[in-house]
C-alpha cells in the first residue's frame, strides 16, 4: 500500500472532523489572500499610475504617508525648476469627495495642458479647453458608478461641472477618479494656489547618482518635504501599510489558530490508533517514519484547506471589487507569488500543528501501545 493512500485513509476514518479542521484552514488562509491581494493591489495600481504618468519624482511633504497629504502653496515650483535635471513641473491636488450617490470619489485637480494628461486615453468627448471652463473628465470605471456621460452634470463639492469627456487608463485609480482642471479644484475646495504634489520629470539620462543628489537637494531646500521614486510613494501610503499590516497579523493569527484545529484534530487521530502505532513499531518501522507518516497527514490536511482558502479569498476580492462602496477604489493582485504565500502559510500551518502529534505518536512504547484499547 502506498504510504500516501495509507495517509489519506487515516485522515477520512473521521471525515467530519478532518472537513471542520480544513475549513478553519481555509477561512483563515483566505482573509490572509484577501487583505494581501487588496494591499499589493492597491500598491501596483498606484505604481503603474505614476510610471504611464512619466513621473520620475513626486515631491511632497514627508506626511505625505497619509493617503490624502496636506495642501501646501505652489510657489515652490519656480524653485524645483532651477534645480539641476528638473525638467518639468507639474502641480496635482487630490481629494477624496463624497459625489451624489457615491460614498467616496477620488478627485484630481490637474494643471490644463501638464504631461500628466499624456497617458490618458479619450474615449468620448473632448479635454476641458481651458482652467476657467468648468468642465470635468471622467475615468470610466467613475463614469459607470456615477452614471454619467458626456453632458452630464456631476456636482463636486459646491461646484457643479459639465461632464466633456471619458478617459481610459492603465491603473485603476485613475479610472475611479473624476479629474477637474487644478485651478478649478482649487477654488472649489478653497485650496486656492495651493496642490499636495509635484510631479517631476527629469532631463532624458540622469544617473540614479546625479537622482540622489536632487532628492538630496530638495530636502536641504524644502525643510519638511522629500522626494520619492514612484514606488516608494505608494510603499509609505498609510493606507497601504495598515493593509500589508493587517495582512501579516491577520497571517500570525491564523498561523496559530490553525496550528491549534491542526494540532488538536491529529492529536486526536494518534490517539485513537495508538494499538495500529504499536503494531507498526513492532513489526520494524522507524520511529522517524512514524514522524512522517503522522507529519504528512498534517500537512495534507493545511494543504488542502490553503487550496481552498486560496480559492475563497480570490472570490472574496472579486465581490468587494465589485461592491458600491468600494468599487473603483481597490483593486486585487491575483499571481503566482500571492499563491505561494497562502500555501506557505497552510504549510505552517500543518508542520506546526503537527509537530507535537507526531513526536508523541513517535515515543509511544510499542509494548504499551500493543495492549492499549
Amino acid at each position: 500500500m502506498l504510504f500516501l493512500t495509507v495517509v489519506l485513509k487515516n485522515l477520512l476514518r473521521r471525515p467530519a472532523r478532518s472537513l471542520l479542521t480544513l475549513a478553519g484552514i481555509a477561512i483563515g488562509v483566505a482573509a490572509v489572500v484577501a487583505l494581501t491581494s487588496v494591499a499589493w493591489g492597491f500598491e501596483g495600481s498606484w505604481e503603474r499610475a505614476y510610471a504611464a504618468r512619466g513621473t520620475d519624482l513626486i515631491v511632497t511633504k514627508v506626511t505625505s504617508q497619509s493617503p490624502m497629504p496636506a495642501p501646501f502653496s505652489e510657489s515652490k515650483r519656480a524653485e524645483l525648476l532651477r534645480m539641476p535635471h528638473v525638467r518639468q513641473v507639474n502641480g496635482l491636488l487630490s481629494d477624496l469627495v463624497s459625489i451624489e450617490e457615491s460614498p467616496t470619489v477620488l478627485v484630481f485637480g490637474w494643471e490644463p495642458g501638464g504631461f500628466l494628461w499624456e497617458h490618458l486615453h479619450l474615449v468620448q468627448g473632448r479635454w476641458p479647453a481651458d482652467e476657467k471652463e468648468k468642465t470635468a473628465v471622467l475615468g470610466v470605471v467613475a463614469a459607470d458608478i456615477l452614471k454619467k456621460g458626456v453632458g452630464s452634470t456631476v456636482v463636486v463639492e459646491t461646484g457643479e461641472y459639465t461632464v466633456c469627456g471619458i478617459f481610459d487608463s492603465g491603473a485603476l485609480v485613475e479610472n475611479g477618479a473624476v479629474i477637474l482642471t487644478l485651478p478649478q479644484l482649487q477654488q472649489v475646495t478653497e485650496n486656492e494656489g495651493k496642490v499636495n504634489f509635484f510631479n517631476l520629470r527629469l532631463d532624458p539620462g540622469t544617473t540614479p547618482a546625479e537622482l540622489e543628489d536632487l532628492r538630496a537637494a530638495i530636502r536641504a531646500r524644502f525643510p519638511g518635504f522629500s522626494a520619492f521614486t514612484a514606488g516608494e510613494v505608494a510603499q509609505n501610503n498609510s493606507a497601504i501599510r495598515v493593509a500589508k499590516a493587517m495582512s501579516w497579523a491577520t497571517s500570525l493569527l491564523a498561523l496559530l489558530v490553525g496550528a491549534v484545529g491542526v494540532m488538536n484534530t491529529v492529536l486526536m487521530s494518534v490517539f485513537e490508533r495508538t494499538h495500529e502505532i504499536g503494531v507498526l513499531l513492532a513489526i520494524g518501522w522507524r520511529r522517524s517514519r512514524i514522524v512522517r507518516l503522522i507529519l504528512y497527514e498534517s500537512m495534507v490536511l493545511s494543504l488542502s484547506g490553503g487550496i481552498a482558502g486560496s480559492a475563497l479569498g480570490f472570490a472574496a476580492v472579486k465581490l468587494l471589487q465589485w461592491s458600491p462602496i468600494l468599487r473603483g477604489k481597490i483593486e486585487g493582485e491575483v499571481s503566482p507569488g500571492l499563491f505561494a504565500v497562502a500555501l506557505s502559510v497552510a504549510l505552517g500551518l500543518g508542520m506546526l500543528g503537527g509537530l507535537y502529534p507526531a513526536y508523541r505518536g513517535s515515543r509511544l512504547p510499542p509494548g504499551e501501545a500493543l495492549r492499549y484499547e
